[in-house]
């Protein structure tokens, strides 16, 4: 009876980790070629998980030593193909290096089974050394991703949770239960079982969040992100601009507008043609980019009108600003395509004061430019 509920067990395990491989199946593939290959070794971590269970069901059935070398080797084949899983998460690889360091890892398990089986080893030496070899890629794998916490991701924070949990049951739960219950066969069976179930439906479900929200803030920035120039676009504008001005204004914090636009860029496109004219608007937003801060936000409106929010300027700092960009621009040269071009921008700046309403003061900062360019280009004018 002991034993049908111990393969029960094995083959309930087996069923959830199907269900597991199947589900990393479902998710969608990210675009970045390391990246994509995460699937593939949360698909392994499972299964090795699984490869636990059967070991101790071996183990179980009287073959103590293949049993015992197995399960070590399989514990420690699912802890690095979790750390794989998270690396390639990040889009990372090991090193030559690295790799050598984990087979001579595997060495050294393989080698202490073997040297518990002859007795050269007591079975808390034993023990407390697979505690520690298959907790030291778990640890990895937490401080990888605690190295990405830092961009707020509601995914990145649930695998670390996930990751931390686990890394302090196998170094906390497992070392007390060694040492202060003196179980049997089936209740060690019973507990890796409970362990691996745990372990798996935690970790497939905190996988998928990161997963899944890393391809929601994707397409966010896809959303909001001119694809040709990688600037900001109409739908930031008119979606986000107005809540970080609102914002800014609230806080008392100094917001100014700076908009301009290209001189005489229909003409490129005319004379040397659309892919020449693509490429000159590309070199115009680096070199914008180039001059700006941080915190400055540089909006592509259409064809060759930009707008660049710029939070703590004031009138003066902007309009300097916009200078400073006007001289950038016109000493610069473009190489687009072979074609040696110069461009010159004209600019309109305002600064926002608490009673402004964003539409209406970029309205205005339009006006300012329509007079530059009125004015004979190539300037900047102040509201």
């Amino acid at each position: 009876m002991e034993y049908d509920y111990v393969v029960a067990q094995t083959l309930l395990l087996g069923v959830v980790a199907l269900i597991g491989i199947v589900f990393t199946f479902a998710l969608p593939v990210p675009n970045h070629k390391s990246k994509a290959t995460s699937g593939r070794f949360a698909r392994l971590f499972l299964a090795c998980c699984w490869l636990v269970e059967v070991c101790q069901t071996i183990r179980y059935s009287g073959y103590e030593d293949a049993g015992r070398m197995g399960f070590y080797l399989a514990s420690l084949c699912a802890a690095y193909m979790l750390m794989m899983t998270i690396v390639k998460r990040y889009g990372h690889s090991l090193t030559r290096k690295q790799i050598a360091l984990v087979l001579c890892h595997f060495t050294a398990v393989a080698a202490c089974s073997v040297l518990l089986q002859f007795e050269y080893l007591t079975q808390w030496v034993g023990n407390t050394f697979i505690l520690l070899s298959v907790a030291f890629p778990v640890w990895l794998a937490v401080r990888r991703v605690k190295i990405y916490l830092a961009a707020q991701s509601l995914g990145d924070k649930v695998l670390y949770a996930v990751l931390s949990a686990v890394f302090y049951s196998l170094l906390g739960i497992v070392p007390l239960y060694l040492i202060f219950f003196n179980a049997s066969n089936v209740h060690h069976h019973g507990l890796t079982f409970a362990l691996l179930l745990v372990f798996i439906l935690v970790f497939m479900l905190s996988f998928a969040v990161s997963v899944l929200h890393s391809l929601v803030n994707r397409l966010h920035t896809q959303v909001h992100t001119d694809p040709l120039t990688g600037a900001k676009n109409r739908h930031f504008f008119y979606e986000i601009a107005p809540k970080l001005s609102a914002h800014a204004l609230r806080n008392n914090d100094i917001l100014s507008v700076v908009v301009c636009d290209i001189d005489h860029f229909k003409a490129i496109n005319d004379k040397h043609g659309h892919v020449v004219g693509d490429v000159a608007l590309k070199r115009f937003c680096k070199i914008i980019q180039d001059q700006l801060r941080a915190e400055d936000t540089l909006i592509r409106m259409g064809g060759e009108e930009f707008l660049v929010l710029t939070p703590h300027c004031d009138r003066n700092q902007a309009t300097e600003l916009a200078e400073r960009l006007r001289q950038v621009i016109s000493q610069t040269e473009i190489d687009a395509k072979g074609i040696k071009l110069l461009l010159t921008a004209s600019f309109g700046v305002i600064e926002m004061t608490p009673s402004s309403e964003f539409f209406s003061s970029v309205k205005e900062a339009d006006q300012a430019l329509i007079n530059a360019k009125a004015a004979g280009r190539n300037q900047v004018i102040t509201v």
